[in-house]
């Protein structure tokens, strides 16, 4: 589309030309005079100065002929100018498609995706119906505002001779490496890459730094053969055939290093782990050659097996000491990502120069969505990190599957273009250019502050594990990888050819590393498993066990002075008039120290760690700012002043840069798995996650599953996350009602047979769980449970159930002393003035949460004094001796285990073996009242639903005998 000023152009461009001209090539021409008119008015001539300050005028001055002929091409001139444009864009646009960067030269995906696109027709000169004098022809090109080949400031001042500009756009952009930046939408990104690849070399490696790079390979691909000749019987998913890739690692450190960056924390899958700790990370190699011993493990009761293994250490890289952390990750493809992401995000935080570097298969990254979910964190404010280095081992295949069944793209980095992030492609069998590559990103990302993609594209040279047959599968490319030469092979060949290295001072260099590795593997074999690598923290903590659990209560007095802090709004902020009520409201009930409310306990909870322990607290999830059910408010919007915002929290104390309240993206997966990575490298924070609704968290089950709950005991990654998760059956259908409450009492490692037998037991057995899931019926344990995240020495993972109906249900509301007790409360017995002396007590309901409201409501109606109504706020660890000393105070009734859910969701499953542990296994003084069994947690109608309740609460109020 033409702006009004170039249609006007065009309206007169007979005057001034002469002549009619074709309106794509005036229309590129004039715009160009018009922003160098906009930025260096002088640089024109009077003639156009004049046109275009007139350029409102219908008096348009015409330029004189003299100034046509010395400034302006002819109509034909210009043409043949635009197409010689035409044909360098297309060479920046298009040449990474033709570029040579697949060492297999495996070209059936690329032949079937330039037909469908016809990219080849844009790049043929001749396509362009240059003749052969047009080759021989110059073109002055030049433009202050394209940097690069016809740059004017630059030593051809953008004139070219046609075949030696095809020659030098065929030698950048399709050569060893594909640049695919086009798709930016900033002309100084752009041009930065131009001005960084445009040149007459792209880069020069001196002898020296050639021998350099040579002994890093070496030593990577003779790791590979060393373990597939050392253990050719296991699994190790080694990088045979991309072992170029480490080099691509080593080459990101070392240059953001000279950028003073001393933290890295790479996530990666399993591909290549080992050598990457080897030789990235410089872990000691007996360590991991011990992990492939039959005795493995005979130290140990839990870990992961060998290529999901986690490690930190401290290296030094260019004379300064650097430490490099590797993300233990499971076998779920890419879910490491946003955990890496977190960390690194909580190191920026604490002001340390912190760099991500996620490593990821071809086909995961194409393929897996938290890789969108990931990225789309890359500019949002309280998640960014200032850029990623995404590395791609690229084997052109995943498992079986082929690029042709594995994505859509030709190559595997679209994704890339959803943050405008630049992507090279480089050939994996080029040392050279992947060192080039690698040490490019980094300038990019310490220029940009943005991500860039390093697509390495190699091929795998065994199958998807070292014991598979590739050839069942994929014949022809497992024919090539056969008889193609490995990279050390090829790399020595140039080496050689250029005078660098001979065949001596090779052999030489090999034979070295190879003794290094034998020494070695004669040492691992004797000193096995248990020096070098770390037990479980567990050991550590028991001897401490006693000193372990702190008081969680605030005296009143701190309380109100807190609560008022947080609670009074200035007058210079222009709340919503249902915002001041509330903390209108809030600050009256602080005052009078009753009656507070479940968002006030929570602010309480906060605003004592804030000021008290002087800790973090972040807060993250779908519109958590206000909270889902218009309950929090943390943050509040001037009803007059755009962007304007006040935080209560923060103006307690100096400690007002330390609440984060975030509402994420619409992302369950990575926005957990962001926060997870966060609570590792910041065990003093208060790191909450909160689903919008309890089901929600249905969408981050992986990082619960394989990071959440088994993180410590695989690679020994204490976590102090909190997730907060709405739950409750109050009539509002599946998704909105239930948590999943038993999928996470099922991931509790606690066993439900063993009996702690003293008190130093009990607490060792907290110390040694994986899970705290909780479910409070009160504000004040609510509070409890929260400030007991940060007060106790040690960290684990807190579930916290989260009732909608109670937080505004004034029956549940608490007093301000019971903020000040000792410790929260694990189990409530029941109030002795509203049932019969234990003795007479025939029934005794133990339950859990906000059905407790409902039975203690009912049996009020019904005016029963016999039963007792028990409450358990703590499901994980479980209560045993609270529970034992219920049972043997009621000893004379029976025990019924009541909740909302139906009978194949809710604790049922998980409470009924550990109280029969209590009673006695054979006993049958133990029944339940559910919803009936259901494929859906909740039914969508009211008034099933109410009946429902009517028909739980008829059978808990009834005794049966």
């Amino acid at each position: 589309m033409f702006t009004q000023n170039t249609l006007r152009f065009m309206k007169y461009s007979k005057r001034l030309f002469g002549s009619s001209v074709n309106p794509a090539v005036s229309s590129s021409y004039f715009e160009a005079l018009f922003d160098l008119w906009k930025s260096d008015k002088n640089s024109l001539p009077l003639q156009w100065k004049s046109y275009f300050e007139n350029l409102d005028s219908e008096e348009i001055p015409v330029p004189t002929a003299s100034v046509i002929k010395d400034n302006l091409l002819s109509a034909t001139d210009s043409k043949e100018i635009h197409k010689v444009l035409l044909l360098y864009r297309a060479y920046q646009l298009y040449g990474y498609m033709l570029s040579d960067v697949d060492p297999l030269k495996l070209t059936i995906n690329i032949e079937h995706h330039l037909a469908k696109t016809r990219i080849p027709g844009l790049i043929r000169w001749e396509n362009f119906k240059f003749t052969d004098t047009d080759m021989e022809k110059s073109y002055d090109l030049g433009s202050n505002l394209i940097k690069g080949f016809i740059d004017e400031t630059g030593p051809k001042k953008g004139v070219w001779k046609l075949k030696d500009l095809i020659e030098n756009c065929k030698r950048v952009y399709c050569g060893k490496i594909g640049f695919e930046y086009m798709h930016i939408p900033y002309r100084d990104e752009c041009n930065w890459m131009r001005m960084h690849i445009e040149k007459d070399q792209l880069f020069a490696y001196s002898a020296a730094e050639k021998v350099e790079i040579f002994q890093k390979l070496a030593r990577t691909q003779l790791l590979e053969e060393f373990f597939h000749k050392k253990f050719s019987s296991h699994k190790r998913f080694g990088m045979d055939g991309l072992e170029t890739a480490v080099l691509a690692v080593e080459g990101v450190i070392e240059n953001a290093v000279s950028y003073g960056y001393d933290n890295f924390i790479i996530g990666m899958p399993h591909r290549g782990r080992l050598n990457i700790m080897a030789n990235a990370l410089n872990c000691d190699l007996k360590y991991i050659l011990s992990l492939f011993f039959e005795t493995q493990g005979k130290d140990y009761e839990e870990g992961d097996v060998k290529y999901h293994l986690g490690h930190c250490v401290k290296r030094t890289v260019k004379g300064k000491e650097v430490t490099i952390r590797l993300m233990g990750n499971p076998s779920h493809l890419e879910a490491v990502d946003p955990v890496a992401v977190g960390q690194t995000k909580a190191l920026l935080n604490e002001r340390k120069k912190a760099l991500c570097i996620l490593i990821h298969g071809d086909a995961a990254l194409a393929g897996q969505g938290v890789v969108y979910e990931t990225v789309q964190m890359e500019d949002l404010t309280n998640y960014k990190t200032g850029g990623t280095i995404h590395l791609v081992l690229n084997n052109n295949i995943g498992f079986t599957t082929v690029p042709r069944e594995a994505r859509t793209g030709l190559f595997p980095t679209e994704i890339a273009k959803v943050i405008g992030a630049p992507i090279l492609h480089v050939n994996a069998d080029c040392p050279e250019e992947i060192d080039f590559a690698s040490r490019l990103a980094v300038d990019w990302k310490e220029e940009f502050k943005n991500s860039i993609f390093l697509d390495i594209i190699g091929y795998r040279r065994f199958g998807h594990n070292e014991l598979d047959e590739p050839l069942f599968t994929n014949p022809k490319m497992y024919q090539l990888i056969a008889k193609h030469p490995t990279v050390l092979e090829i790399y020595s060949e140039k080496l050689k050819e250029e005078g660098v290295l001979n065949d001596e001072e090779i052999s030489n260099i090999k034979q070295s590393i190879n003794d290094g590795y034998n020494s070695a593997f004669e040492n691992a074999q004797k000193v096995g498993t248990t020096e070098g690598a770390k037990k479980s923290y567990f050991e550590n903590l028991i001897g401490i066990s006693t000193e372990c659990f702190k008081p969680t209560g605030v005296k009143v007095e701190r309380l109100k002075e807190i609560g008022i802090k947080c609670s009074s709004l200035p007058e210079s902020i222009n709340a919503h008039p249902g915002v001041k009520k509330l903390y209108k409201n809030r600050l009256a009930s602080i005052e009078k120290g009753q009656d507070i409310d479940w968002p006030t306990a929570e602010a309480l909870a906060w605003g004592s760690i804030l000021t008290i322990e002087k800790y973090p607290v972040r807060l993250s999830g779908q519109d958590v700012e206000r909270g889902t059910f218009s309950q929090r408010h943390a943050i509040i919007q001037d009803q007059k002043i755009d962007l304007q915002k006040y935080i209560p929290l923060r103006h307690i104390d100096d400690s007002q840069s330390l609440f984060y309240a975030i509402n994420s993206h619409l992302s369950e997966y990575a926005a957990l798995g962001f926060e997870y990575g966060y609570s590792l490298n910041n065990p003093n924070a208060l790191v909450m996650w909160e689903a919008q609704f309890g089901d929600f968290a249905n969408g981050a089950q992986i990082v619960i599953d394989q990071f959440i709950s088994s993180g410590e005991v695989k690679w020994g990654q204490p976590s102090g996350l909190v997730l907060l998760l709405p739950h409750g059956y109050d009539g509002q259908g599946s998704e909105h009602s239930n948590a999943r409450l038993e999928r996470f009492l099922q991931l509790s490692m606690e066993d439900p047979y063993h009996y702690p037998k003293d008190e130093l037991e009990k607490k060792i057995k907290i110390l040694m769980q994986n899970l705290q899931i909780v479910y409070p019926s009160t504000p004040a344990n609510y509070f409890h449970f929260l400030r007991r995240q940060v007060v106790n020495v040690y960290r684990k993972p807190l579930i916290v159930m989260t009732s909608k109906k109670l937080l505004r249900y004034k029956g549940a509301n608490s007093n301000l002393n019971e903020f000040s007790e000792d410790f929260p409360k694990i189990v409530y017995d029941d109030n002795p003035s509203e049932i019969d002396a234990p003795e007479n007590i025939k029934k005794v309901i133990l339950c859990t949460g906000q059905v407790y409201y409902d039975l203690v409501s009912e049996r009020s109606k019904r005016n029963i004094k016999d039963i007792a109504i028990i409450r358990l706020e703590q499901l994980a660890p479980f209560p045993f001796d609270e529970i034992r000393e219920i049972n043997e105070k009621y000893h004379e009734a029976e025990l019924q285990w009541v909740q909302e859910e139906p009978l194949n969701y809710g604790a049922w499953s998980y409470v009924s073996p550990r109280i029969l542990t209590i009673l006695g296994l054979n006993s049958t003084d133990l029944s339940v009242v559910s919803r009936k069994p259901s494929g859906a947690v909740a039914t969508g109608y009211h008034y099933i639903h109410v009946q429902e309740v009517k028909d739980l609460l008829d059978k808990a109020m009834t005794i049966s005998s």
